[in-house]
C-alpha cells in the first residue's frame, strides 16, 4: 500500500537529476578535499563495506590494487570477504583525488531509492580523518563490533552502515560517541537523508562504546526502520527528510508496543506512518483494529478490508485533532501538520 514509484526521478538519489547529482557529488568532493587540505596533519582514511557487495576491483577501476587495512570481525557469521575495510587516500596525488571523487559518486549511488529498496547495500561507509594510522583505526573498531545486548545475545553493530550510522549516532551519549570514534577526529558520511554530515568527537576518548540495556530495543528496530524508508523513497522518488526518518523510528516502537512481530508486518506499518499519516494509528478505524489484534494475527491481514477513500480520509488527516481532543480532554485541537 505504498505510492507508485516515479521511476524517472526514483534512479537518483533525492530524484535528483543527472546533472544536478553531479554537482552534489563534486561539491562534495570538494568540501571533503578542503578539509584535509586546511588539516594536513590527518589522514584520509575511507571506510568500505562489501558485505552486500564491493567496490570495482577490476582492471582499469580507480580502485584496483589499493592497499587494504581489515577491519576484523572475529565471529563465523562474518566471511572473511564481508568484513569493511579502510583504504589510505593521498590527497596530494592526482590519483588519491581521483579515489576521492570516485569513493563519493558511488556513495549517492548506493542512495539512490532504488538500489536501497534492492537491499544493494551502502559501499561506501564514510571518509574519517584521523592522525592515527589505518591499522590503528581499524584495531579499534575490531573491538566495537560485536556487542552483547539487553538479553545477552552477541550481535553486530553495524556502525560502518551509514544508514545505519545516522540511526545509532543520535542514541548514544557524548562518551559512546567518542569511544565510537576512538582515534578518528571526525567520521565524514551522509547521513539517513543522504546529506554530507561530519560526526566529530569532545576532547575527552573512551575505550569502549558499550551500548545499555536501554539502547539495545531501538538498534534492533533500525533494520525495519531503514528497509521502511528504503521502500519509501522508491515510492516518492527522493531521499526522506529529517521528520520523515523521526516519524518512522516513532512507528517501529509504537508497532513492537501493538503486538506486531512478523517483519514485513512491521514494515509496513511503519510505510504507512510515512505514506499515509505520521500518528496513522490513532485514526478510529486503525485503533479498533489495533485493539482487537491478538499475537496470531497478521497486521496486514487485519487492515485488508480498508477501501481507498479510508485510506484517503487517514492522509487527509482531518480527523487527528479530534483524535487528540478525546485522548487528552484537556487537550485543544492540533492542527494536522504532518511532516511541516
Amino acid at each position: 500500500m505504498m505510492n507508485t514509484p516515479n521511476n524517472r526521478v526514483a534512479d537518483r538519489a533525492d530524484g535528483l537529476s543527472a546533472s544536478s547529482e553531479h554537482a552534489v557529488i563534486d561539491a562534495t568532493a570538494s568540501v571533503l578535499h578542503a578539509y584535509f587540505d586546511k588539516h594536513p596533519e590527518m589522514r584520509c582514511l575511507l571506510v568500505v563495506d562489501p558485505s552486500q557487495r564491493d567496490v570495482p576491483s577490476d582492471d582499469g577501476s580507480a580502485f584496483s590494487d589499493l592497499k587494504r587495512t581489515i577491519v576484523t570481525i572475529a565471529h563465523d557469521g562474518f566471511p572473511a570477504q564481508q568484513h569493511p575495510y579502510l583504504v589510505e587516500l593521498d590527497l596530494r596525488s592526482p590519483a588519491g583525488a581521483t579515489l576521492l571523487k570516485e569513493s563519493v559518486r558511488l556513495a549517492f549511488e548506493d542512495r539512490r531509492p532504488a538500489s536501497m529498496a534492492q537491499g544493494l547495500g551502502q559501499r561506501i561507509g564514510g571518509w574519517l580523518a584521523s592522525t592515527a594510522s589505518a591499522d590503528e583505526v581499524a584495531g579499534h573498531w575490531s573491538t566495537q563490533v560485536l556487542q552483547y545486548d539487553e538479553r545477552g545475545r552477541l550481535c553486530a553493530l553495524r556502525f560502518y552502515d551509514t544508514r545505519a550510522l545516522g540511526l545509532i549516532w543520535p542514541l548514544l551519549t557524548e562518551q559512546q560517541q567518542q569511544a565510537l570514534l576512538g582515534p578518528v577526529t571526525v567520521w565524514h558520511a551522509l547521513d539517513v537523508c543522504a546529506k554530507p554530515r561530519a560526526y566529530g568527537r569532545g576532547v575527552g576518548s573512551s575505550r569502549a562504546c558499550s551500548l545499555t540495556a536501554a539502547q539495545w530495543p531501538e538498534v534492533h528496530r533500525h533494520g525495519l526502520v531503514n528497509r521502511a524508508l528504503a521502500l519509501h523513497a522508491l515510492a516518492a522518488g527522493r531521499q526522506p527528510t529529517p521528520a520523515e526518518v523521526d516519524a518512522a523510528v516513532a512507528a517501529a516502537a509504537r508497532a513492537e508496543q501493538y503486538g506486531l512481530q512478523d517483519r514485513d508486518d512491521l514494515i509496513a506499518f511503519i510505510g504507512h506512518a510515512l505514506d499515509w499519516h505520521p500518528q496513522f494509528d490513532r485514526h478510529p478505524e486503525i485503533e479498533k483494529v489495533l485493539k482487537q489484534f491478538s499475537p496470531d494475527d497478521f497486521y496486514t491481514a487485519a487492515i485488508g478490508h480498508l477501501q481507498p477513500d479510508d485510506i484517503d480520509e487517514i492522509r487527509q488527516g482531518a480527523w487527528y485533532g479530534q483524535a487528540a481532543s478525546l485522548s487528552d480532554p484537556q487537550r485543544r485541537p492540533s492542527p494536522d501538520t504532518r511532516y511541516e
